[in-house]
């Protein structure tokens, strides 16, 4: 009987202990409001210097310390701050936040620390004016440039989208300096021109616009471009180097042009092209095309080859003035004329107009909305001679190509141009992970090639002699009007040789085949669309873009106009 009191009594206790709760005395609900003032100011800090470190109202944002370089070389990365958490400096731009303003003002501090550099120091105050947006652009000063300018100017920035849809803003804001004498740079502190990529401006509004000033916005059709910027003299302003990827950024001081690599002495030899990115313009996107001294590498001619140096030029970078929107509706789409018994035809996108194009040549780029999309063919008769339908996709480039098929019909092939840059490595080189490397050339030299004459079953391209070009399922046994997909483009470089491009008559398991020597070959040079744009001895033996390569025409016509050829269609502006 005792036992069993016992035991009742230890369960009793076990429950009162299973059934305690802990009360939770450092716990507390807050419920005041929050009066921090949050989100981003209309201020923004354009950082056309080196600087690394800023402070406002003397609070640090970035990580003061001072990192040994890593081994191999390269800028160490900083310890990630709350306002720069991937790397603790500061970069291009930086959108003030507006806690940090009292009555719209705040007090900026720039600083540069590195391992053996110099510091370059720059404090100004910040006014924030409601409804009118404005950057500060940072500028270099002595010793890197030869006056004492202001370090600070204050411009406007439109952060209002474009009033067509489908269109961009752009602007040019010339922010030239003259460089310090030492660096024997060539003085393009000049009235400067924004242009296409053949040399022709863009607009009267961004043309000839003085140092320390800047252009009114002009509207564009979105799309991949390679701007330029000009001297009055025609003489190109490099960009930023940009990734690791594009062989080499040596630049020639006195022509602000790219160099070979070395081949010995003397070992700068100019390649007669300048660096300038190419880059897709998304719909509704606000730009700034930006030139400043900024620091550059030169081959040191007297050295051992392959030696470079720092020095100073003026250099222009990219800015988006307002956050590149994601492009979910638009596409583009062009059209090319490659029936040799056609001549002038006209194409209509979804019962619209899209263009004319004779024989041979292509239509401009349109924007449209996306969707299923019918292409219509129509000749000089009226007549409806080919169409194609499909559904086409936002962000994407197209070419409509008019071509004869095998049967004697005229037919459209729709074929998607990647415009990006980009490709995936070779799918037997992968990443550990299993996943495809991607890569990205922002100065692009590729070209896609295509097959379009009736008379040959099987096309393959080379190089001169037979060479490959490098692309084996872009260039080998190509069948009319089918388009290569798996690594379409053949990719060049800048510092590429001259060479010639042949067709040769092939067919499965045989390559090159039989060189076509009623075709033409196309050399390098005629992908430079003005050569007379080249104001400099030294002419490009090619020039970067993304290009088809199209073989058209009849092997045994009877008009020599009618006669198998190669032409040049490039897809980049």
């Amino acid at each position: 009987m005792y036992y069993k009191r016992f035991a009742a009594g230890l369960l009793l206790l076990a429950g009162c202990i299973l059934s305690c709760k802990k009360e939770k005395v450092d716990y507390a609900y807050d419920n005041r409001p929050d009066t921090t003032v949050g989100g981003s100011s209309n201020i923004r800090l354009v950082n056309l210097t080196a600087n690394n470190q800023l402070s406002i109202n003397g609070s640090p944002l970035t990580g003061y310390l001072v990192l040994n370089p890593p081994v191999g070389g390269g800028e160490p990365l900083y310890p990630g701050t709350y306002w720069f958490p991937a790397n603790g400096k500061l970069g291009a731009t930086f959108n003030i936040p507006r806690r940090f303003l009292t009555n719209g003002r705040a007090l900026v501090s720039t600083d540069y620390l590195a391992y053996q550099g110099v510091r370059d120091s720059i404090g100004f105050e910040v006014t924030e004016t409601y409804s009118k947006p404005k950057d500060y652009y940072l500028l270099k000063g002595l010793p890197y440039t030869a006056g004492d300018a202001p370090r600070v100017v204050e411009v406007p920035r439109d952060v209002t989208a474009p009033a067509r849809a489908g269109y961009f803003k752009i602007r040019l804001v010339n922010m030239a300096d003259q460089v310090a004498a030492g660096n024997n740079a060539e003085n393009v502190a000049l009235p400067l021109t924004l242009a296409y990529a053949d040399g022709t401006p863009v607009s009267p509004a961004t043309t000839n616009v003085p140092a320390r000033s800047w252009s009114a916005y002009v509207e564009l059709p979105y799309g991949v471009y390679q701007f330029k910027v000009l001297t009055p003299s025609g003489t190109e302003v490099s960009a930023i180097p940009g990734n690791a990827l594009e062989q080499t950024h040596l630049t020639d001081p006195a022509t602000s042009t790219l160099v070979k690599p070395a081949t010995g002495f003397p070992n700068a030899v100019s390649t007669g092209l300048t660096y300038e990115p190419v880059k897709t313009y998304q719909p509704s996107g606000v730009y700034s095309i930006a030139v400043g001294v900024t620091r550059m590498t030169a081959p040191y001619v007297y050295g051992t080859p392959g030696e470079s140096f720092p020095f100073y030029q003026n250099a222009f970078r990219i800015l988006p003035d307002i956050t590149e929107p994601a492009n979910v509706e638009y596409y583009r789409l062009q059209a090319v004329q490659a029936d040799p018994d056609e001549g002038q035809v006209s194409f209509l996108v979804n019962g619209m107009k899209l263009g004319d194009a004779a024989y041979a040549a292509g239509t401009d780029y349109s924007v449209y909305v996306t969707g299923s999309t019918k292409v219509e063919a129509v000749n000089a008769a009226g007549n409806v001679i080919a169409a194609a339908s499909q559904t086409l996709l936002p962000g994407m480039n197209y070419t409509a190509w008019l071509y004869k098929t095998p049967e004697g019909k005229p037919a459209i092939t729709l074929v998607s141009n990647n415009l990006s840059g980009a490709w995936y490595e070779d799918p037997g080189n992968v990443a550990p992970d299993g996943t495809y490397t991607r890569l990205q050339h922002d100065y692009p030299f590729h070209i896609r090639f295509l097959n379009l004459c009736a008379d040959l079953p099987y096309v393959s391209f080379t190089l001169d002699n037979g060479q490959s070009v490098g692309s084996e399922t872009g260039s080998r046994n190509l069948q009319p009007g089918v388009a290569a997909t798996g690594l379409p483009y053949a990719r060049f470089s800048q510092v590429q040789e001259a060479y010639q491009v042949l067709a040769y008559r092939s067919s499965p398991g045989v390559y090159p085949g039989t060189w076509l020597s009623t075709v033409p070959a196309l050399k390098s040079t005629d992908l430079v669309a003005k050569p007379e744009h080249y104001t400099r001895p030294v002419k490009p033996v090619h020039e970067p873009g993304v290009y088809t390569v199209a073989l058209i025409g009849q092997l045994n016509a009877g008009a020599a106009t009618k006669q198998a050829k190669m032409i040049i269609i490039k897809h980049t502006k």
